[in-house]
């Protein structure tokens, strides 16, 4: 009975510390519940939302330029990093007098055009390429008039004229095509979408094709002798174009030469 009693004795103290042990897994010794709440994941970008808010631009874009083409301003949009189209239009007017035979010549150039232009960043960066169509109205006037009211004679480009009245003019024009392909290249300053000033600057050409000349308009004159004194009865408009021509020749040799019109603009802009 005894040994009975002390084998019960013995199993209880046995089961007695084994429930006072604590088994810890050496693993979860340093697991830290907090810190691997408050920790991000390692790949996991961090956001700029302070870069959020500068790139909050709508993708708009306008700008003023001056060059080749006169006066102009372009509104853009750009689709991304890599596209961009621009409306652009601008204005030239220029003159030049000098003297031509017993009268005034001037030549005057009137230029205004408006284009559509697609810009294509290959490295998404300032560099572009560009391709569109510019849409031009574009005159070149020489005038010749007698300097004083005079009843007599006219000398213009080898060729006298008969005048009547006080006064004798000569005009034409040279036009060209209106609708004219343009190709280029350009540099913008990077605003990477953000809202911010920005420089432009465009190189490329118009290809305006061949221009025309035309006698338009023929007053104060009537008969003509040729440059050796013969009598080539009334004037025609063959007969005023080659005098003007003429006088007028080395304005004459650029236009009739030219078929592309060099673009070249710089200007100032802002994105939206």
């Amino acid at each position: 009975m005894k040994t009975y009693l002390s084998t019960i004795i013995a199993l209880a103290a046995v089961a007695s510390t084994a429930t006072a042990t604590t088994v810890v897994d050496p693993s979860l010794a340093s697991y830290d519940s907090t810190a691997a709440i408050s920790q991000p994941a390692a790949n996991t970008p961090a956001i700029d939302l302070e870069r959020i808010i500068e790139r909050n631009a709508c993708g708009l874009s306008f700008d003023v330029n001056v060059g080749t083409q006169g006066v102009g301003m372009s509104l853009g949009y750009e689709f991304n990093e890599y596209i961009k189209m621009r409306i652009r239009g601008a204005y030239m007017d220029l003159s030049y007098n000098d003297t031509w035979g017993d009268g005034d010549g001037e030549v005057c150039y009137d230029g205004s055009n408006a284009g559509i232009i697609l810009d294509y960043h290959p490295f998404g960066g300032s560099f572009h390429l560009s391709a569109g169509l510019n849409f031009s109205k574009s005159t070149l006037t020489a005038t010749a008039t007698t300097t004083h009211n005079l009843e007599g004679t006219y000398n213009l480009g080898g060729y006298t004229f008969e005048v009547v009245g006080n006064d004798a003019t000569i005009k034409g024009e040279y036009d060209w095509r209106d609708l004219q392909p343009y190709v280029g290249i350009g540099w913008s300053t990077d605003g990477d979408g953000d809202r911010s000033l920005y420089f432009t600057f465009d190189i490329g050409v118009n290809f305006i094709g061949s221009g025309k000349f035309s006698i338009n308009t023929i007053d104060g004159i009537a008969n003509v002798k040729g440059p050796n004194g013969e009598d080539l009865g009334h004037i025609t408009q063959n007969i005023a174009e080659q005098a003007v021509r003429e006088e007028g020749k080395d304005f004459f040799k650029i236009a009739d030469d030219i078929f592309v019109y060099p673009v070249i603009q710089l200007g100032l802009g802002y994105r939206f």
